[in-house]
């Protein structure tokens, strides 16, 4: 009879180790830096940083382009009393907003890679490897 509970045993405890596994890989990838992240200086770019904090911290880019892009945003509002709508509607209104995109690129040597950082009206929303630089 133990020979039995012991074979049972084993597919319990391998699921229970499985299990175990499986938590702190997760635990694991989310105590890990952003993807978007890259160190400059010794200092970690991160998104949602300001313009003159990654200019403080990474000096100037190799490449520096901007332009302004339009974008279209849906705003749900209360109707107007006078709009033959029932009390408490909403009405979905299209405003248009220019927005400020900068793209920075940063060239540290053939041994490391290109950094492409892109900002938004002021803020780093994403970076990205472009290969090894010159």
């Amino acid at each position: 009879m133990n020979t039995f509970a012991t074979r049972r045993a084993r597919p319990i405890q391998r699921l229970r180790l499985r299990c175990w596994a499986t938590a702190f890989s997760l635990c694991a990838l989310l105590a890990a830096p952003s993807a978007w992240a890259f160190r400059c200086n010794s200092f970690v770019i991160d998104a949602g940083m300001a313009k003159p904090e990654v200019l403080r911290k990474c000096g100037r880019p190799n490449l520096q382009e901007q332009r302004i892009d339009r974008r279209i945003l849906r705003v749900r509002v209360p109707a107007a009393p006078s709009s033959g709508l029932p009390p408490g509607s909403t009405v979905e209104l299209e405003r248009e907003r220019q927005v400020l995109i900068e793209e920075w690129v940063y060239n540290f040597g053939p041994q490391q890679f290109m950094q492409q950082l892109v900002f938004e009206d002021g803020r780093l929303v994403s970076v990205k490897d472009l290969g090894y630089g010159s």
